[in-house]
């Protein structure tokens, strides 16, 4: 996380920075933590761990950790470390979204993507909110355990693959790209022209617990076969 983005949270950091040492209970099921490089470019954890813990608990279950301020700031994973001077530094994300706390008190719940990526933070420290890499995420859980309705939207010709997309993410609502998608609702468009896969909230900087709005264009197959999984942009 970036000196800029971070300074919000230090001081909430020391504070929950004990949260981080909470076992999982019981009965709270999994999640599933990604470790990468360079937005996705380079793998270096894919495994499952328990929920019910916090994400900075599961992380450190996995990989050996650097923290600062408290605890509650990633300095390193697994000896890879920020650096303010190459503008590089560890982010995280849950279910595509990118996290608005310290590690250290966000509680995986069963079923979420949490996502870490090393990356140079130069041209987009504080634009970047929504990764489309977790697809089907965050459609089918949405942030802090908190799921929206979704609404998928298709151009002429997309009926078919529009059908196979909401029966993926749960949605009864289908329909075509003229119809008005409720304000509260994440929306998946199905769209011509050269493929890609992007994502963004659809109102700016209304944070993780905001509504997101997907945009793709391509083969299905490739979309529902993972060809997208772990990217920040389209392969």
């Amino acid at each position: 996380m970036t000196p800029r983005r971070c300074i919000g949270l230090l001081l909430a950091a020391l504070v929950l920075a004990g949260c981080g040492g909470e076992g999982p209970s019981a009965g709270d099921g999994t999640a599933h933590l990604w470790v990468t490089r360079d937005r996705g470019a380079a793998v270096l954890v894919d495994a499952e761990v328990p929920a019910g813990q916090s994400l900075l608990r599961a992380l450190k279950s996995k990989t050996k950790v650097d923290t600062r301020y408290g605890g509650g700031f990633v300095q390193s994973i697994d000896g890879i470390e920020g650096s303010a001077r190459r503008h590089e530094d560890w982010f995280w994300f849950v279910n595509g979204l990118a996290g608005d706390r310290s590690a250290a008190s966000y509680r995986l719940r069963d079923g979420d993507v949490a996502w870490w990526d090393h990356r140079d933070w130069s041209s987009d420290a504080d634009t970047l909110e929504v990764v489309a890499g977790g697809f089907p995420e965050p459609f089918l859980h949405g942030y802090a355990g908190k799921a929206r309705p979704a609404a998928v939207r298709y151009a002429p010709g997309l009926a078919a693959q529009a059908a196979r997309i909401a029966a993926v993410i749960g949605s009864d609502d289908v329909a075509t790209d003229d119809t008005a998608v409720d304000a509260s609702a994440h929306l998946f468009e199905l769209v011509g022209g050269t493929p890609h896969l992007t994502a963004a909230l659809r109102k700016p900087g209304s944070g993780p617990s905001g509504a997101v709005r997907f945009s793709f264009a391509g083969s299905v197959d490739r979309l529902l076969d993972g060809d997208f999984v772990q990217r920040f942009e389209s392969p």
